[in-house]
């Protein structure tokens, strides 16, 4: 009796139409199994591969029609490519499709491509064959961006040619082809804001939307993140309605989920006011001139916001944008706003010296003369007018309202100046430390030391403060000026303590307020001599660093008042020794100097003073004596 085996058996011989005749003689009898259609499957996919390189198709759609008609188990992997790669070769694009499978798969993706086309053009492409001419297509334009002329038409042609394509999306594929095209336009090759549309941003997958970062912490944007804040960007720059009304939606979910991003606030306050939405803009606007306060494009962008609803606020914004740090080259356009805000409200003289500075700025770069410059530069007045030597003073004047405006629903915080520092590398910029007074503890801020302007202020002098927490929980200082005070630090409050060592030796002093608050001061800082016991009062900073949080001391004075009894107690109690050490009935410890110092004796009851302590070793609160009394009838 024939079996599957005997079919295979045939097939191993090479006797391929022996074993495919002993194949249907399996599948004509009653009872077919599994393995029958395996063997008549397997059968087929070698008659067709035969046939096909040999040059006889005519046998090849008979085949074909049995191979599609045959069920074989979904399981069977290696039976399913073979059949698929079989048929394949019965269509008439079908050895086309195979020269340019093997071709891929050495790395020949630009030959693949050009062959899938081809076929693409003797007959339709099964789905798998669709997928696989995408990758290629992929594979093939990071190859010609790697080359040193980059063909970039070519690549678009491929992501042309990939958007005709039915793939599966959302997939790794589709979101390839999203990166290649974030790429091309940061390289401004390609209008994203045209591409996006077709590849349909309903197809992000989550994977997209997550962050990368990197082995030193630096935390980088997601690529969903990316790609909308460029078409935002491309989008507020044409300012084309279609575009903007396009991508204001996923820009308001980009914002949801990145709140952090000032990038993709800034696409929408421009995609707003490029609508005309000046009222909707300006929250946005405001959220971006808080987060760059010392950018001067962001104050532009807030004068340009408010410049139709109230002119004075915009001369305010863009006086204060003048008054940030930044290069002339770069502060052309708002200089000639400023200047027609200026003649708006007859500073002529002021008007003249912003256009005469950008005239100036392009005559030394050779650059084309600004037509709102040439504008102003033509009317009467300006001829006849002598140009102000400086505006400085006008840009101070009327920055105010700019502050007014940005900071109107924040109230003032009091705070006191810290010191100065640098951070390594960056020694030419140097920090002021600001404390902001809490409902707890002050809070440490810090701003460049330039903001302090030219005050003759000492650390601990009074500030008041307008800012608030940004995403990254941070507080932002956005303006300050100076505050009278009866007393430096005279926003953290008094704390008083107890003196639990004085180490000679390192020339430092230990205290302790309560189990969160303890610190060390060296004694060159004090007002005068201190020993173990003794109440201290301070003022302390706190801050958080990778040991925890730390406690740094700004004043300290010896005070009277009493330490609070969960720090310093007196005791009267009965010692038991051992080992050296003592103990009282309560397990105060009487360290071994003060045994023998007092001459204790086992049982002997001592009255004395006593400090909170902490045992290293054990990592647990105790209690300490620090010095002892004699009592009535004790030998002490």
């Amino acid at each position: 009796m024939t079996t599957s085996k005997d079919v295979f058996a045939k097939r191993k011989e090479g006797a391929i139409d022996e074993a495919y005749q002993l194949a249907l003689q399996l599948m004509a009898s009653p009872e077919v199994d599994e393995w029958d259609r395996k063997a008549l499957g397997w059968c087929l996919v070698d008659l067709i591969k035969r046939d096909a390189q040999a040059g006889h198709p005519e046998n090849l759609e008979h085949y074909r029609r049995q191979l599609e008609g045959l069920q074989v188990a979904a399981d069977d992997e290696v039976l399913q490519k073979g059949i698929r790669n079989a048929l394949l070769l019965c269509s008439p694009n079908g050895q086309l499709i195979k020269q340019a499978s093997t071709l891929s798969k050495q790395g020949q993706h630009a030959q693949a491509v050009t062959l899938y086309r081809q076929a693409g053009r003797l007959g339709p492409l099964e789905s798998q064959v669709q997928t696989n001419l995408g990758w290629d297509l992929y594979r093939h334009a990071k190859q010609l961006l790697d080359t040193e002329a980059v063909d970039f038409s070519a690549i678009r042609r491929n992501l042309h040619d990939y958007l005709k394509l039915d793939v599966e999306k959302p997939s790794l594929l589709h979101t390839c082809f999203l990166q290649l095209a974030a790429k091309l336009a940061s390289q401004e090759r390609l209008n994203l804001l045209k591409f996006l549309p077709l590849w349909d941003l309903q197809h992000l997958r989550a994977d997209d939307y997550q962050r990368q970062r990197a082995e030193d912490g630096k935390e980088y944007p997601s690529l969903a993140e990316k790609v909308i804040q460029q078409a935002g960007k491309e989008a507020a720059a044409s300012g084309d309605a279609q575009d903007l009304n396009y991508i204001l939606p996923y820009l308001d979910a980009a914002i949801e989920r990145f709140p952090d991003n000032v990038w993709l606030k800034l696409d929408k306050a421009k995609g707003l006011l490029g609508l005309g939405r000046h009222d909707d803009a300006l929250a946005f606007g405001m959220a971006v001139t808080k987060a760059k306060a010392n950018e001067y494009w962001a104050w532009e962008l807030l004068g340009d916001i408010v410049a139709l609803t109230d002119p004075a606020a915009a001369l305010g914004c863009y006086c204060k944008a003048l008054c940030c740090p930044a290069d002339d080259k770069f502060t052309g356009k708002v200089r000639l706003k400023l200047a027609q805000s200026m003649i708006e409200t007859h500073d002529f003289p002021a008007a003249k010296l912003e256009v005469e500075t950008v005239l100036r700025q392009k005559e030394r770069e050779g650059q084309r003369v600004p037509e709102a410059a040439e504008r102003i530069a033509s009317q009467p007045w300006f001829a006849s007018t002598l140009a102000n030597a400086s505006n400085a003073d006008y840009y101070r004047e009327h920055a105010g309202a700019a502050e007014t405006l940005l900071l109107s629903q924040l109230p003032w915080i009091e705070a006191n100046l810290g010191d100065r520092f640098v951070i390594p590398g960056m020694e030419n910029k140097p920090k002021r430390k600001i404390f902001i007074k809490t409902q707890s503890d002050p809070l440490e801020a810090s701003i460049p030391e330039w903001k302090l302007g030219h005050k003759a202020m000492a650390i601990g002098d009074g500030l008041q403060v307008k800012g608030e927490f940004n995403e990254k929980k941070r507080f932002q200082i956005y303006a300050l000026e100076a505050r009278p005070i009866q007393a430096r630090w005279d926003i953290f409050p008094r704390r008083v303590g107890v003196v639990y060592q004085v180490n000679k030796e390192r020339q430092v002093l230990h205290f302790i307020v309560d189990r969160t608050i303890d610190g060390v001061i060296p004694l060159a800082e004090l007002p005068g001599p201190f020993k173990e016991g003794d109440a201290i009062a301070v003022k302390v900073s706190k801050r958080s660093t990778d040991k925890g949080t730390m406690y740094r001391v700004l004043h300290a004075e010896a005070t009277q008042e009493r330490p609070a009894p969960q720090v310093r107690k007196e005791f009267n109690e009965a010692v038991r020794l051992s080992n050296g050490m003592g103990f009282t009935d309560s397990d105060i410890f009487i360290p071994p100097p003060l045994v023998v110092e007092c001459q204790l004796l086992d049982g002997q009851k001592v009255a004395g003073t006593a400090i909170l302590n902490f045992n290293k070793k054990h990592r647990s609160w105790g209690w300490k004596a620090i010095a002892l009394d004699a009592l009535p009838g004790s030998s002490l």
